[in-house]
């Protein structure tokens, strides 16, 4: 046991146990080579530097929360574990892998998440907090043709970003980086900003036009609700047999389609978007490429943005800021048939606005204001005849910045145990973009989509 006096107690915010606690994230790296002893000792390092990721997470039943006791002084007892690293061997099993490199548009052959999970990790902070476990997992399955090193984190502690900054202090130990500690602090500057906001008079409208689509597109937490979102997820598995896919777009590829969005930009003069946009803009816009044209359906595309860049205006400690600093976004009102016939870069247009609709002080306001009005938590809402989106793009986190010594051969993504459906995250990888579709697209989608990657392997590109 850690004395109480050798610790602080860490506290986290309401976003950190606002549906994302009961989840836990995996990056999956998968190597040439691995130096296994190199990689855990740099894990024990960085919790040792790093004493947040030494913590363990526990429930304050005063304040009825999650909070994490972190051990800030003196020594560690011997049988203290800093982090929970496990192996396994499979000399005569080779991993399928796809070759890709700085011209390829290809899908990439999904490996199965048991080789970057140990069976024992666990997802949820209750528990993480019933089994007193390390917060960092690394586990590494040794395969005859590569290593594949999956790093799992509990969601209710970090977002993408904060994942990054574990991901920048494990690289740093392993690589002999200098690199600072982020700060930790017995308060939570996210919750009492927040607090402020939204016991304090609306700044601007109340409900500014990014929240109003936001509204429209999410619900309540009930058991309605929840039961409509459980069905949409079983639909989609059972009746579509959707199949979790990835697209790799090389960096040659990327920059072609960027610099032809930005010209017609430029020449129309209508605003800025970035790669980002111009690839959610791509991936949606290539899955409705058969069906898009006559689909009497809806579109409706939410997403996961963050809030540090707004509130660093004002305190510079939210631009390291590591728990979950996140509100979700949605697109204005659209059909599929608009979106397929639309150009990337109006699609991209729209996504940036909405973007920058929701990136101020009216919006994060407005939305603290209004989530407690419906009880204090939101989810997606899932509507007949609405195909229903969801995005997170992780590109900012630099969860892919870790060198394990050899080329990267794959990178992927896990949220567990649920995840809605029609869900894909933008993740950088040796220079391109994967875009992975990881809880599933219709055969269908996934036929149309190849139909794309083919047309930009011609030179042909069939989604301008």
């Amino acid at each position: 046991m850690v004395s109480a006096e050798n610790t602080m107690v860490v506290p986290l915010s309401g976003i950190d146990q606002n549906g994302v606690h009961t989840s836990s994230i995996t990056f999956g790296y998968v190597v040439a080579r691995l130096d296994v002893e190199a990689l855990e000792a740099a894990a024990i390092r960085a919790a040792e530097e790093w004493r947040l990721l030494a913590g363990r997470v526990e429930w304050n039943a005063t304040v009825k929360s999650f909070q994490v006791r972190v051990p800030v002084s003196g020594s560690l007892p011997k049988d203290y574990a800093l982090v929970k690293f496990t192996t396994s061997k499979l000399p005569s099993t080779k991993l399928p892998i796809t070759p890709f490199d700085d011209s390829s548009a290809t899908f990439l052959e999904r490996p199965p998440v048991k080789l970057f999970r140990h069976s024992s990790t666990l997802n949820s902070l209750s528990d993480y907090a019933s089994k007193k476990a390390p917060i960092l997992s690394l586990h590494v399955s040794l395969m005859a043709n590569c290593a594949c090193v999956g790093m799992t984190l509990p969601h209710g502690i970090f977002d993408a970003t904060g994942m990054g900054q574990v991901v920048q202090a494990l690289n740093s130990c392993l690589n002999n980086l200098p690199w600072t500690p982020p700060k930790i602090s017995s308060s939570s500057i996210l919750a009492e900003e927040l607090k402020r906001l939204r016991e304090s008079e609306s700044v601007g409208d109340p409900c500014p036009p990014g929240l109003v689509n936001l509204q429209r597109d999410f619900t309540s937490v009930n058991v309605k609700n929840v039961l409509t979102l459980g069905a949409s997820c079983a639909t989609e598995l059972l009746w579509h047999r959707v199949k979790p896919a990835a697209i790799y777009l090389g960096s040659n590829v990327v920059q072609e389609m960027v610099a032809n969005v930005k010209k017609q930009a430029a020449d129309e003069g209508k605003g800025w978007v970035s790669t980002g946009d111009i690839l959610v803009a791509f991936l949606l816009k290539a899955a409705y490429l058969d069906e898009g044209p006559t689909s009497p359906n809806a579109l409706t595309m939410s997403a996961a943005v963050s809030l540090r860049s707004v509130l660093a205006a004002t305190n510079r400690d939210f631009e390291s800021y590591t728990h979950n600093a996140l509100l979700p976004l949605a697109l204005p009102p659209l059909t599929v048939q608009q979106v397929s016939s639309m150009s990337l870069y109006e699609f991209a247009l729209i996504h940036r606005k909405a973007i920058e609709d929701m990136r101020n002080i009216p919006y994060i306001q407005g939305y603290e204001k209004w989530v407690p009005s419906i009880g204090g938590a939101a989810i997606p809402a899932r509507r007949k005849g609405t195909d229903s989106w969801l995005l997170s793009n992780q590109v900012v986190g630099g969860v892919d910045k870790l060198d394990l010594g050899s080329e990267p051969l794959g990178f992927w993504h896990w949220m567990l145990p649920f995840m809605p459906d029609h869900v894909f995250t933008v993740n950088k990888l040796r220079g391109g973009y994967i875009l992975d579709g990881f809880s599933g697209v219709r055969p269908q989608r996934l036929k149309a989509i190849e139909k794309a990657l083919e047309g930009i392997r011609r030179g042909e590109p069939l989604v301008v």
